[in-house]
């Protein structure tokens, strides 16, 4: 009888959790074992999400000027996929961001990046004109 009540205490919990809304997302887990039932709740932290305005560069003359050896502000050399150039005030050089399920990593700065503004690398001037300039969200990691 004991084992059955606990088992409904938990149910309803489970039930009652589910429409609750919270800020940040909630993960529960249901052991059972011969003599018990436990539930076991793993709360994530909220996540950082920004509206920013998108554009793209590339390492041609158009794009960096006498900047275009691909080399970015932080002394890396660019890559598509992985590197943007931010407001470092706004997003630290460093940092790591997810948008469209890919990380990329904050390495570069622009004279047009301000405020709330990144500017994604691609290899080629043609897939940075494709981009073109979009308001987008983004995962601010770290």
């Amino acid at each position: 009888m004991n084992k059955l009540l606990c088992i409904a205490i938990a149910t309803l919990l489970l039930s009652i959790a589910s429409v609750i809304p919270t800020e940040s997302s909630t993960t529960v887990a249901e052991t059972t074992t011969a003599t018990e039932t436990t539930t076991e709740t793993t709360t994530e932290p909220p996540r950082n999400i920004m509206t920013v305005t998108a554009t793209a560069y590339c390492p041609c003359v158009k794009c960096c000027g006498k900047w275009s050896d691909g080399i970015t502000a932080s002394g890396v050399k660019a890559k598509a996929n992985h590197t943007i150039a931010v407001d470092r005030k706004v997003i630290p050089l460093g940092t790591h961001i997810i948008y469209n399920g890919k990380e990329y990593v904050a390495e570069d700065t622009g004279g047009a990046i301000k405020g709330n503004k990144i500017d994604i690398y691609f290899d080629s001037h043609e897939e940075a004109l494709e981009f073109g300039r979009q308001t987008i969200e983004i995962e601010v990691l770290s």
